[in-house]
């Protein structure tokens, strides 16, 4: 690689690069850690810990992610305040400096209307979709592709994360679909891309019910 190339590579491309396997067993730990939380805690908690290392990027980052998933300005000066006991007072002054001038810049607004709660919607006959294969379906504005791997289903955004071919056509192997635009690999359960670790498609609960799939959407 050349010396300019290597330069351009982020600290996680880098290590990415340097350390496939040992990065890819980090990244599944941290999809599995937080799976369970909804996106505005997981934000949330981002702050925190960006407020207690002190890191402004990470700050600008989150805060407004926070915010677009329903976090109120309270909620995310209170995240900052709740550092406190770790970080001290120094960095949580500072975090607010942050806050301030993101607020100066109007890329924290009003505070985003709550999301509505996901909801289990019937998309096609579980009969419709052989093992092996995908079909894809529309649930509102979202097009998803679902994916019976050996009899169960998992969904995915149907969008390939590259430059947005359609998984649902793609090649499945097992759990893993390869994008009929590229070649890029995702696994359907967990979303994660095997050929670029740092890179993830949406993945959607799925199940069956009365012969129905069924995605909570």
């Amino acid at each position: 690689m050349s010396e300019e190339r290597e330069k351009e590579l982020s600290g996680l491309q880098y290590l990415s690069q340097e350390r496939p396997k040992a990065m890819q067993h980090l990244l599944a730990f941290f999809r599995e850690s937080g799976k369970h939380l909804d996106p505005k805690t997981r934000f949330l908690i981002s702050v925190v810990t960006k407020v207690i290392n002190f890191s402004p990027r990470g700050l600008r980052q989150y805060l407004p992610r926070a915010q677009r998933e329903g976090a109120s300005r309270d909620e995310l000066l209170d995240a900052i305040l709740c550092a406190y006991p770790a970080a001290g007072l120094t960095k949580v002054v500072d975090a607010v400096e942050v806050f301030r001038e993101l607020e100066r810049e109007a890329k924290l607004g009003p505070a985003a209307p709550a999301q509505p709660e996901p909801q289990w919607v019937p998309v096609l006959r579980a009969g419709e979709v052989p093992e092996g294969e995908a079909r894809v379906v529309g649930v509102g504005e979202k097009q998803l592709a679902v994916f019976n791997a050996g009899g169960e289903f998992l969904a995915t955004a149907n969008a390939c994360v590259h430059q947005g071919g359609y998984l649902g056509e793609g090649f499945l192997d097992g759990e893993v679909v390869i994008c009929p635009l590229h070649g890029w690999q995702f696994n359907v359960r967990s979303g994660a891309c095997l050929n670029r670790p740092n890179q993830q498609v949406k993945t959607y609960e799925a199940r069956v019910r009365e012969g129905q799939v069924e995605v909570l959407v």
